[in-house]
């Protein structure tokens, strides 16, 4: 795939994605992110980076797992927020999810 279409997605991506409601919400549960300075919740700023650095950090890993099969997942997730990624059987990311996860609950039977 060709740097400037990666590059595309992950724009639409970050164009597209919620970062005020995401913010609010965050500002409501007065949940905070270690490290951030003052009052210690994330402002639009600061979602932004972290959203780029997850997207980044999934499609650098889902391009380096050898192990990874084509259209399985890889994903990158801190502080509520989960940048998920496919590639397709060429080796190329064929699509980049970004989500702010308020709650969440699975069972695998076991």
């Amino acid at each position: 795939m060709k740097r400037k279409k990666l590059e595309d997605m992950i724009e639409t991506v970050m164009e597209h994605f919620n970062w005020d409601r995401t913010e609010k919400t965050m500002r409501f549960l007065n949940w905070t992110w270690y490290g951030v300075p003052g009052q210690g919740v994330p402002n639009i700023d600061d979602l932004k980076s972290n959203g780029r650095y997850l997207i980044n950090s999934a499609i650098k890993g889902a391009l380096e797992d050898k192990t990874l099969r084509p259209w399985e997942t890889y994903f990158s997730a801190t502080g509520g927020m989960k940048a998920s990624v496919t590639k397709n059987k060429y080796n190329q990311i064929n699509y980049i999810n970004l989500e702010f996860i308020l709650t969440s609950w699975n069972d695998d039977g076991d």
